[in-house]
């Protein structure tokens, strides 16, 4: 069988398996496809590893003692370290190593799979029904093998196959939190959203940004006007949602850092930030009783008054300075969250009307 088929057949076995699309542990399971064929100096393995393949050439007949479960044992046993770095990569190369010698099962002459016994292992009984190297019908093999890993990894891309279910027969808002819960540390959770403005009715077909979420609701940022909304269908929602069709993005970074602020003016403290961040936490300011913040009830309140003292809760500078920029700070603990994109955020298609 081709080094070209192994290769397909064990990148396509342990990305089912293990269902990763991982680049570092596909790789190695491919490494690990060609480790039976040290036991001859043609192939390729057997050129990289000359002396160990001439070693194994001169002493041990072709597709025998690395052609068999002892082979696999060896390897599994041999190959614990790399646990150490991820349990991902010691089974992504013993399942390698084993498909490597096991798809040769299938071809005329077999393998010698329970060696030291010299009793092979050939399927299908039919001598006829074998396969033979570089025939039609290995390639007929090769190309279904290569299909079925390109679905295979294009579903472990997008979560696998109960994750990809659950967003397309059940698009709502626990299902778009549910996603970014999973991934929203690292990759962009985008959501188009279908309902009704709770307090203007407005219908809504618009697309989001998730910035935050819990086990039911979202809190979006629209991608045009980049105001803040809670869709789902809690009773302080903006957004009640009908429909959510959720993605994911780019690559995304957050970094958090903790304030402690004491005896400083909004305006200073603001100017020190990056326009782009969120702030969640609470300020206590000179004067309490004399701040107004308007009641946000068509957008997201990033701001509000509460217990004597103001809240945010993914709060941006532009948006804090409007309102307080000419306060003083007493004392305060705040969460500065920066979230660095690492590609453009896509949307999920259909209309962007800004509410």
């Amino acid at each position: 069988m081709m080094s070209v088929t192994h290769c397909a057949i064990a990148l396509t076995t342990v990305s089912v398996t293990l269902g990763t699309a991982s680049p570092s542990v596909l790789a190695v399971s491919v490494l690990g496809s060609q480790l039976p064929d040290l036991d001859s100096t043609a192939s390729f393995v057997g050129r990289a590893l000359y002396p160990i393949a001439s070693f194994l050439e001169s002493r041990f007949p072709h597709r025998t003692i690395t052609h068999s479960f002892l082979s696999t044992g060896v390897v599994a046993i041999a190959s614990l370290p790399l646990c150490l770095i991820h349990w991902h990569y010691w089974l992504a190369l013993v399942l390698g190593q084993f498909t490597g010698w096991f798809a040769d099962s299938f071809t005329r002459s077999g393998v010698a799979a329970f060696y030291p016994s010299p009793v092979r292992l050939v399927i299908p009984g039919n001598p006829r029904a074998r396969l033979r190297s570089h025939s039609p019908a290995e390639y007929w093999v090769l190309g279904v093998v290569c299909f079925l890993a390109i679905a295979s990894i294009n579903l472990a891309s997008a979560g696998g196959i109960t994750e990809q279910f659950a967003r397309s027969f059940f698009p709502d808002a626990s299902t778009a939190a549910t996603l970014f819960q999973r991934y929203g540390a690292e990759r962009v959770v985008v959501v188009r959203v279908k309902g009704l403005h709770a307090h203007t009715s407005q219908a809504i077909d618009s697309t989001y940004t998730v910035i935050e979420a819990n086990s039911q609701d979202l809190i979006g940022q629209e991608e045009i006007s980049g105001k803040l909304y809670k869709i789902g269908n809690a009773p302080d929602v903006q957004i009640r949602a009908n429909r959510v069709w959720s993605s994911l993005g780019g690559a995304v970074a957050i970094a958090a850092q903790e304030q402690s602020l004491q005896e400083i003016g909004v305006g200073d403290w603001v100017t020190r930030l990056k326009p782009s961040v969120y702030l969640s936490g609470s300020l206590l300011l000179e004067d309490m009783e004399e701040i107004q913040i308007p009641l946000e009830l068509e957008s997201y309140p990033a701001l509000r008054v509460f217990g004597g003292q103001v809240e945010l809760s993914n709060a941006q500078p532009a948006q804090i300075s409007a309102l307080l920029g000419e306060c003083w700070i007493t004392s305060g603990q705040v969460i500065v969250k920066e979230r660095t994109y690492a590609e453009s955020r896509a949307g999920v298609g259909g209309v962007s009307g800004g509410v």
